[in-house]
């Protein structure tokens, strides 16, 4: 209606609210805000709600970086009761619900009149918190997040995204026992996250279950709900035929029990078309030895592991028998792992100084090594990676071509010198190239040629190293301030509205 150019006239309704001010004129003429033309209120409205907008490879959507504190049209509709039936006039407004529920939290009459507003349109609704707001009680937040799933769920036929991003996860709903019997033809995104496993709510076991989303494209669930439905009985995965990404995370009981590492892995393994998958801070018990020989295979392009104790880490890689683009490893213990990373590149986060990257490096065969923030990267990885053995046929990392380093110091600039130089020798021995823009797609038989160095925060490079790197390498970066690293989410939590 308002937004389409082909409509010369707006919504009759706010002509009737136009006139019911001219009798208030000569008060609101003293008030800009409220004297403002209600035509000139829709193009302004109508701006802010663009400018709320990306594009996307799927389409239109809302930004996912706008804060809470101003967040269209929430922000505008608390001006002034004016305002708020202007925009309330508008449907296309209202497709984002945002439901905080926190100590701003929002009021179940407001939830009501959002999704009004919003008329038969497709939605995107989110729960959350400011993450601010770390200390809370988790029975408040509980009572708050049970009143908005019941009238999400009532509205669940219209929703394209649902998003849950909560600090308990005793306060997140239960796909088991809240989404049963539910049809959700245009959901494409389902995210039921939190911040803090303190053991969840009793679920009431159902003997037929089913909640129907056959367009659900990405999948974020907290470990407790993903055992409740999608493994053993229920066995959800398996009906979701377009589901491309799987996220599990937060399982962590008081008592030390663990869940059963090969039943999420055989779950996972039954998803028909799963791309991405995500395994975040999970506890497992050893039901069984680790070393069991399983027949689990599990294809991805793209895997993301974070908090992960050394024995389920090694079991998972372990599991995976395709060669994903990336592989993003955060926290976990990596000396334990008896399995060879096997991804076109792999990037490392948070890894202690007592962890030795070269156990799973070592007969890695990808392309490009990131680290951030990894104190396990110094002089003595630098000179395994130097070491070809007695004829310099056996190279670690033999096919990396491009490192990236942030935040990392604990290494020698004249040592990375000493070991870029050794395997482009030797590169250059078994193949000619001009330009290292050529060697990209190159396989070289005994060592790949080191081509891009980036580094930021990293230790002081002397102007002849720095002038040595710039001219034999096809790409270099080094930075020795102190920023905040890339990898990271911005400090100011008001803008993550979506979840951690």
């Amino acid at each position: 209606m308002l937004l389409d150019p082909s409509n010369d006239c707006p919504d009759e309704s706010l002509f009737a609210i136009y006139h019911s001010t001219q009798t208030s004129r000569a008060v609101a003429t003293r008030n800009f805000i409220g004297a403002l033309p209600i035509e000139l209120l829709l193009a302004i409205f109508t701006h802010l709600y663009r400018s709320s907008r990306c594009l996307t490879q799927t389409g239109e959507t809302w930004r996912l970086d706008d804060p809470l504190s101003s967040l269209f049209p929430y922000a505008p509709a608390a001006v002034c009761s004016m305002w708020c039936s202007v925009l309330s006039r508008v449907p296309e407004f209202w497709t984002r619900v945002v439901i905080r529920v926190d100590s701003q939290h929002t009021q179940i009459r407001d939830v009501r009149h959002y999704f009004k507003w919003s008329r038969n349109l497709h939605l995107d609704v989110i729960i959350t918190r400011h993450h601010d707001e770390l200390d809370g009680d988790a029975k408040r937040e509980n009572s708050k997040v049970f009143d908005a799933t019941g009238e999400v769920i009532r509205n669940i036929e219209r929703c394209k995204s649902i998003c849950f991003n909560v600090m308990y996860s005793s306060s997140l709903p239960s796909i088991l026992n809240d989404f049963t019997q539910e049809t959700a033809p245009h959901l494409h995104t389902l995210k039921l996250e939190c911040k803090v496993d303190d053991g969840g709510t009793p679920r009431q076991k159902l003997v037929h279950w089913s909640f129907d989303a056959p367009g659900l494209h990405h999948l974020y669930l907290d470990a407790r709900n993903f055992f409740d439905v999608c493994v053993d009985r229920n066995n959800w995965l398996p009906r979701l035929h377009v589901l491309s990404t799987l996220s599990v995370s937060r399982y962590r009981h008081l008592s030390g029990e663990g869940i059963d590492l090969y039943k999420l892995l055989r779950a996972i393994e039954e998803s028909p078309s799963l791309a991405y998958l995500e395994l975040k801070d999970l506890h497992f018990s050893r039901l069984r030895p680790w070393t069991i020989v399983n027949d689990i295979s599990i294809e991805l392009m793209s895997m993301n592991l974070e908090d992960l104790s050394g024995e389920a880490f090694s079991e998972i890689i372990g599991c995976v028998d395709s060669v994903p683009d990336t592989t993003r490893i955060s926290r976990c213990a990596i000396t334990t792992c008896h399995h060879s990373l096997m991804s076109g590149g792999v990037a490392f986060h948070d890894i202690s100084a007592d962890q030795d990257l070269m156990i799973p490096l070592a007969h890695w065969r990808g392309r490009t090594l990131s680290l951030d923030n990894c104190a396990c990267f110094h002089d003595d990885f630098l000179r395994d990676m130097i070491d070809g053995g007695p004829h310099d046929q056996s190279f670690a990392c033999k096919g990396v071509k491009e490192l990236y380093l942030v935040n990392c110091t604990n290494f020698s600039p004249r040592l990375l010198k000493t070991m870029v130089l050794k395997r482009r020798k030797l590169a250059r021995r078994s193949i000619f190239w001009r330009h290292d823009q050529e060697t990209l797609d190159w396989a070289f038989p005994i060592v790949a040629p080191i081509t891009l160095i980036s580094v930021e925060s990293g230790p002081v490079l002397s102007k002849k190293d720095r002038k040595w790197f710039d001219k034999n390498l096809g790409s270099f970066h080094w930075d020795e301030q102190v920023l905040h690293s890339p990898f990271e989410d911005s400090s100011d939590s008001d803008y993550d509205i979506y979840g951690p």
